[in-house]
């Protein structure tokens, strides 16, 4: 293991450890690894949030994708530019690579550039694990970022571990991913299940609702919303939940037995499917639930549905685009890229806001202290509350939005077509506890 002292460790001693260490390392990392389908890696969705955007050929988001001078502080990045997230994993991308940009124009962190070095995973765990250990050895990553899909996540959480390099993935939502014993990985873009079954139960609360569904996907993500619905929601409201395999793309039979007058219909549950079950929804006149709950990207949302996205579909999400600061920076972003600023990029720009504040905070590049420093920091940021962890990496008080749409546009965005909505805001959230007995 290496030393936790807070002097920079080495490239070399890194290598040493590697030959030490990295056999076990990656049959550990892969034990396991796969979910009965994954958390992420299936046909269009996974719990992500992600879209089937379809394939990119490129090993790189416009990043450095070499390394970085003696004097650069790498960010290592594992993303998967190939497969159903390659739009997904762009837009984190591009909003952090916007966020470093505007810190190394301002002198960077330290006196050093921020490199973001980055690498194709192809949402393939075993490809995960030789490019973080390449990303810690051969580059000398101070962090890595970017991983999509539970599969990846619980690949590569315990190499950051046994490395001690700090690990902040893009959208990892399995419970699995962090234990008490975790330091040095770290949530970021989608909380797990019962947390976000949480968030749920107060907005049926606060609406009054009476009749909710749910639409569960056959694995491990869509069993864990089961389970915590049946944990959390409030006892008094009549509820209807339907398990569809993960790979349905027919939904008729199960949407048909949700009960009359459904005030809100739950698909985050089955994220691959999230948006053919609202378009089969829309030619089934009998049921007609005022809210759906579907993916947390409200860009990609809007851009997949089109116009029918008005018509009672939430993103549910944690950055707030509410705020004047959230509007800043779309702003600039619209300036420089001529797009929307939307949650994904927002995911990626709060990942550069916390590694440039946490080093920072720690006063050098020792992925240590930025561990450390990232556990007892307080950020605020474009998070609807301000960043916050567990020891364990867990994030904690978060505060939930339950965002709709309107025809329109932001102002940030003014080619846009529709505009959000709050429909809803959460109280602060417990942190999810994974000695709990709540297992979801």
């Amino acid at each position: 293991m290496p030393s936790g002292n807070t002097s920079e460790r080495s490239a070399t001693d890194r290598r040493n450890f590697l030959k030490l260490t990295g056999a076990t390392v990656v049959a550990g990392s892969l034990a396991g690894c796969m979910n009965n389908g994954g958390d992420g890696s299936g046909d269009s969705g996974g719990d992500s949030g992600g879209d089937s955007g379809g394939d990119s050929s490129g090993d790189s988001g416009g990043a450095t994708t070499s390394g970085g001078s003696e004097e650069d502080i790498v960010i290592g990045g594992l993303q998967p530019y190939t497969g159903p997230y390659a739009q997904t994993t762009q837009q984190f991308v591009d909003g952090l690579n916007f966020r470093l940009d505007e810190i190394n124009a301002n002198g960077g962190v330290l006196g050093r550039e921020l490199a973001f070095v980055d690498r194709d995973t192809q949402l393939d765990p075993a490809e995960a694990t030789s490019i973080a250990t390449e990303l810690i050895e051969a580059e000398n990553a101070a962090v890595l970022t970017g991983a999509i899909s539970s599969d990846i996540g619980l690949t590569v959480a315990p190499i950051a571990e046994d490395y001690e390099v700090p690990h902040i993935p893009q959208f990892v939502g399995s419970s699995e991913f962090l234990s008490r014993d975790s330091r040095y990985n770290f949530r970021m873009g989608l909380a797990p299940a019962p947390t976000n079954a949480r968030a749920v139960a107060q907005f049926i609360e606060d609406q009054g609702f009476q009749n909710v569904g749910a639409i569960i996907a056959d694995y491990s993500y869509g069993r864990a919303w089961e389970q915590s619905i049946n944990a959390i929601f409030p006892d008094d409201i009549n509820l209807q939940m339907e398990v569809a395999p993960f790979g349905e793309d027919s939904f008729t039979t199960y949407l048909r037995a949700m009960p009359d007058d459904l005030d809100l219909l739950i698909t985050a549950s089955h994220p691959p499917g999230v948006f053919t079950i609202y378009n089969q929804l829309q030619g089934l006149s009998d049921v007609n639930p005022d809210y759906i709950i579907g993916r947390s990207d409200a860009k990609l949302s809007a851009n997949v549905l089109g116009d029918s996205v008005t018509q009672g579909f939430i993103a549910q999400t944690q950055p707030d685009p509410f705020t004047d600061q959230y509007a800043e920076v779309g702003q600039r972003f619209y300036d420089q890229n001529d797009d929307w600023f939307g949650v994904l990029n927002a995911v990626g720009y709060v990942v550069g806001d916390l590694i440039g504040a946490a080093i920072e905070d720690a006063g050098e590049a020792n992925p240590v202290a930025i561990a450390d420093s990232v556990r007892n920091i307080e950020l605020d940021t474009l998070f609807a509350s301000p960043l916050q962890y567990t020891e364990w990496g867990e994030l904690q008080n978060l505060v939930q939005l339950m965002v709709g749409f309107e025809s329109g546009a932001p102002d940030y965005y003014p080619d846009g077509s529709v505009n959000l909505t709050e429909e809803f805001r959460s109280e602060p959230l417990q942190a999810y506890d994974p000695s709990s007995d709540l297992l979801s």
